[in-house]
């Protein structure tokens, strides 16, 4: 199991503002959405409890929660291990994002507030100050879309895409480290959220929609390359 990210975890640190099983599961998807455990990666539940000097239970559970976020599998005679990356997959998930986020943005934005607004396009001017961040921009553009759909008032739905943003991360963020994120996906989005001030909520699903297609075919072709010996 690769160990050099883990080494540098210390759970006592991060476990004083949250449980253990969370902070073991928080480790785990970080390894896993950055890359740093790569798919097929098997997950010994002995070996991680010794490394973050825990019990088998808090890891048990913790592997049980990515297991559900689907960023593990569980095989009868391989154990547990990192979900494979599936190209099949990507597409599913941006067909759910398309249709969840367009409906959270349809009924969002008629109820955002002016500064509600002013604080989605501070995220912007920050993302554009800092474009060798990959990873910070990363986090910046997911905190976007989380503002403008904010006031959907669906709680099932946006727990849905939360879901669907932890599925998506484990394919964008290595894509977006290794090769950076969109050209202009600032500009892009800047337009979003002019459609979002104006009201436009059907106009700003279907530029949603354009912009996650996009986002799809570029890391299915970033992908494709990785798999090309």
């Amino acid at each position: 199991m690769p160990s050099l990210f883990l080494a540098d975890l210390n759970l006592s640190e991060v476990a004083s503002t949250r449980s253990f099983p969370d902070a073991v599961a928080a480790a785990l998807r970080e390894g896993i959405l950055t890359g740093r455990l790569p798919a097929g990666t098997q997950l010994k539940q002995d070996y991680l409890a010794r490394h973050f000097g825990t019990s088998r239970a808090p890891v048990r559970e913790a592997l049980q929660v990515l297991t559900g976020e689907g960023l593990l599998v569980v095989n009868r005679h391989r154990g547990i291990a990192v979900a494979p990356t599936d190209p099949d997959d990507l597409q599913e998930i941006a067909e759910l994002r398309t249709m969840l986020e367009a409906h959270a943005l349809r009924l969002s934005i008629p109820h955002l507030s002016r500064a509600e607004l002013d604080e989605a396009a501070a995220l912007l001017d920050e993302a554009e100050a800092a474009p060798g961040d990959p990873i910070g921009q990363s986090d910046l553009h997911w905190r976007f879309h989380r503002a403008l759909i904010r006031r959907a008032s669906r709680p099932r739905v946006l727990a849905q895409i939360e879901s669907l943003h932890v599925a998506v991360s484990r394919y964008l963020l290595p894509a977006w480290t290794a090769a950076g994120l969109s050209v202009g996906w600032v500009a892009s989005h800047r337009k979003l959220l002019t459609l979002a001030r104006r009201g436009r909520g059907e106009d700003a699903a279907e530029l949603n929609a354009r912009q996650v297609e996009e986002a799809r075919a570029r890391v299915a072709a970033w992908l494709a390359e990785q798999e090309t010996p």
